[in-house]
């Protein structure tokens, strides 16, 4: 997959493919490299975005975490994505209640 990363840097589904890859390998800090360049691609990268919540959370890094979850509510509330838009706010209110 990184040779087809090599010829399209700039697919945010091959960044979030290989991200999730690194993610299940427990590769926490490459798989954050490739979640934080599908959001550069795509700022709306929604599931990016969740992944890095959740990965941000898992390091204890709760300020980080809260500020991608409030960004991705400002862009679910814009889409009426309710499903996600709730999956958001869960993950928030469990980082905010710990």
């Amino acid at each position: 997959m990184l040779g087809m990363l090599a010829e399209s840097p700039d697919d945010d589904f091959l960044n979030f493919a290989i991200a999730m890859e690194e993610l299940a390998s427990e590769n926490l800090q490459l798989a954050q490299s490739f979640f934080q360049k599908c959001i550069e691609i795509n700022p709306m990268h929604i599931p990016a975005r969740f992944q890095l919540a959740k990965i941000a959370y898992s390091l204890q890094q709760n300020d980080k975490a809260i500020v991608l979850l409030n960004e991705g509510i400002s862009i679910l509330k814009e889409k009426k994505d309710l499903k996600t838009l709730n999956e958001f706010r869960s993950l928030l209110s469990e980082i905010e209640f710990d």
